[in-house]
């Protein structure tokens, strides 16, 4: 799988955070965390188990596949690095870079994302 939706990798970065901070997720927590309803959730996470990005058994705990952390971790990766070049290169606020972090993180390829880095170690 060489790409994924907006969609999945929403549901990745997210679970990968919640492993990261509680160690067991959940679906309820995931859409607590997402703002989303809990059926579009379990929906979510079903199609990811097909792909192979999660493990999950119903009303069970969520873990991501080792296919889905690289993902993920790569999904919040880019948010962190958008991020910080909005919030502390730019100037932006905090709420908006995270806001605006989270939309670009999608449509940002690798090429770009390497040459922002490599910006930011020049400008530091």
């Amino acid at each position: 799988m060489a790409s994924l939706t907006k969609s999945f990798e929403d549901y990745l970065e997210a679970i990968y955070l919640l492993e990261q901070e509680k160690g067991a997720v959940r679906v309820k927590d995931v859409a607590k965390s997402l703002d989303v309803k809990l059926p579009s959730v379990t929906e979510a996470v079903r199609k990811m188990s097909k792909a192979q990005l999660v493990e999950f058994e119903r009303y069970g705990l969520i873990k991501l596949t080792e296919q889905g952390k690289v993902f993920a971790k790569g999904v919040y990766k880019k948010h962190e690095v958008l991020f910080e070049f909005l919030h502390n290169i730019l100037g932006v606020d905090k709420a908006t870079a995270m806001k605006d972090a989270c939309e670009i993180e999608h449509s940002l390829s690798n090429t770009t994302l390497k040459k922002l880095k490599q910006f930011m170690k020049k400008w530091r």
